[in-house]
C-alpha cells in the first residue's frame, strides 16, 4: 500500500467535476478520506469509459464486490476489526457506484429515479454499511426524524459514559448534496473522540428522506434537534452542528434559524450571501454547464438536452438561499469554525470572508488552505481534529 499523504501530494490541483481525473479539489475529493489506499481508485479511473450507468456502476462495483467477500471471510474467521474495515471499504466503492443517487430534488446530473443497476449498487452500499456498523462495540441507533408528514433517517451514536446522570453535549452532523449518512457517519468518530454524541442525518432531497431540497426544509434539521434535546443522556443546552459542502450551507441556515445551536463547524460554507464579481459568476455558470455536458449519471440514452443557466436564473436561485438577502446573516452570533480550500469552484471562498466581516468581534475561527479546493479534503487530517476539539471546548464552557 502506497503512503496516502505521498499520493495526495503528487496529485494535480484541479478544481472541477471531471470524473476522468483524480485531482485535489476535483470530483474524487468526496472519497479521499474514506479510503486508506487510493490506488484502486486511481487504477479504476484510468480504465473508466464513461459515467452512464452501464459503464460507471459495473466499474466501481467490480472493486467493491471482492472487498465485500473479503469482509465476509474475515468475519467468518473471527476478525471483527478487519471485517469492519473491509466492509467500510466496500461500502465506499459502492458509494462511487451509486453516485449521486438517490437524489430526489432534480439534478442536471442524474434522473430522479435510479435504474435497476444503480439501485442494486445502492442496496449493497446500505448493506455493507449496516454490517460494518454492527461490528462496533456500540452500534449506532437508527433514528427517524419526522415533521409535517415527512421523514429523514439518521444514525445516533453516544459516548459510553453518557447517561441521565452524566449528560453529554451533542452534534448534529448535516449531510450534503450527494454524500449520505453512510459516508458522513465517519464524522461521528470525531465527535465521540471529544466525548460528544453525534446524530448524522441525510440532507433534504437525498438518501433516505422525503424532505425536499428547499430552504423551508430547515424544519427537518430542527426536528433532528428536537430528537437530541429529548434524549435523557444528552444535554439539550449544549448542542452543536457540523456540515460539509451543502451540509455547510445547511449548518448556517439552521444556526441562523434556531438558537439551540451553541457552536458550529462549517466546511465549505455556502449561502451566506456572497454574490461574487461578474467574472466569478460567469466562471461558475461555465463550470456548471461543462459539468452537465460531461457528466450524466443515468442510463445510456436518457441524458436530457443541456440547459445553460442564465445570470437571471442564477440570481433567482442565489436569492432563495442567501442568508444576507433573507435577513438571517445578523442572526449568526454563535461561535463558528470555518474551513475550506481557497481554490473552490463550487462554494465561493467569499462566503467565508463575508462571515468574518459580520457578526460579533470574537468567536469566529477560520482556516483557508491555499493548496486545496472544495471541502479542503487534502488537509482534513489537520483541520478535522482541531475543529472537533474546538467545538467541544465551546460547548463545555
Amino acid at each position: 500500500m502506497k503512503d496516502k499523504a505521498a499520493v495526495l501530494a503528487k496529485l494535480p490541483v484541479r478544481p472541477d467535476e471531471d470524473p476522468m481525473i483524480v485531482a485535489i479539489g476535483g470530483f474524487y475529493r468526496r472519497w479521499f478520506n474514506l479510503l486508506d489506499d487510493l490506488q484502486p481508485m486511481l487504477d479504476t479511473v484510468a480504465k473508466l469509459k464513461g459515467t452512464e450507468d452501464e459503464d460507471w456502476v459495473p466499474a466501481w462495483s467490480a472493486v467493491a464486490a471482492p472487498l465485500e467477500k473479503q469482509a465476509e471471510a474475515a468475519l467468518a474467521r473471527g476478525d471483527r476489526v478487519g471485517a469492519r474495515r473491509l466492509f467500510l471499504e466496500a461500502k465506499t466503492y459502492y458509494s462511487l457506484a451509486r453516485f449521486p443517487a438517490p437524489y430526489h430534488s432534480g439534478s442536471p446530473r442524474c434522473p430522479p429515479q435510479m435504474s435497476a443497476l444503480k439501485r442494486e449498487a445502492y442496496e449493497r452500499y446500505l448493506e455493507c454499511f449496516r454490517k460494518a456498523a454492527a461490528l462496533l462495540d456500540r452500534p449506532p441507533e437508527t433514528i427517524r426524524v419526522t415533521r409535517n408528514g415527512m421523514e429523514a433517517v439518521g444514525f445516533l451514536r453516544t459516548p459510553p459514559n453518557a447517561s441521565p446522570s452524566n449528560r453529554v453535549p451533542a452534534v448534529l452532523v448535516m449531510c450534503g448534496a450527494d454524500m449520505y449518512k453512510e459516508d458522513r457517519e465517519k464524522y461521528a468518530e470525531g465527535a465521540l473522540g471529544e466525548g460528544m454524541a453525534a446524530l448524522v442525518v441525510d440532507a433534504p432531497g437525498t438518501g433516505q428522506t422525503s424532505f425536499p431540497h428547499a430552504p423551508e426544509s430547515v424544519v427537518a434539521w430542527q426536528a433532528a434537534l428536537d430528537v437530541l434535546s429529548s434524549r435523557p443522556e444528552i444535554d439539550g443546552n449544549r448542542l452543536g452542528a457540523f456540515g460539509v459542502s451543502r451540509g455547510g450551507l445547511w449548518v448556517m441556515r439552521l444556526a441562523a434559524t434556531d438558537s439551540r445551536i451553541k457552536g458550529l463547524i462549517s466546511c465549505a460554507p455556502g449561502g451566506a450571501g456572497y454574490w461574487g464579481t461578474p467574472e466569478e459568476r460567469a466562471e461558475w455558470r461555465r463550470v456548471a454547464a461543462e459539468s452537465a455536458k460531461m457528466n450524466w449519471f443515468g442510463p445510456r440514452g436518457t441524458r436530457p438536452a443541456p440547459h445553460e443557466v442564465s445570470e437571471e436564473e442564477q440570481r433567482k436561485e442565489f436569492l432563495r438561499w442567501s442568508l444576507k438577502d433573507n435577513g438571517l446573516l445578523e442572526k449568526l452570533t454563535m461561535p463558528m469554525y470555518l474551513v475550506n480550500g481557497k481554490v473552490d469552484h463550487l462554494t465561493p471562498i467569499g462566503n467565508i470572508y463575508l462571515l468574518l466581516e459580520s457578526g460579533p468581534p470574537t468567536g469566529r475561527v477560520a482556516r483557508v488552505y491555499a493548496d486545496d479546493g472544495h471541502i479542503a479534503a487534502k488537509n482534513e487530517r489537520e483541520w478535522a481534529p482541531a475543529a472537533w476539539r474546538w467545538l467541544r471546548e465551546e460547548l463545555t464552557r
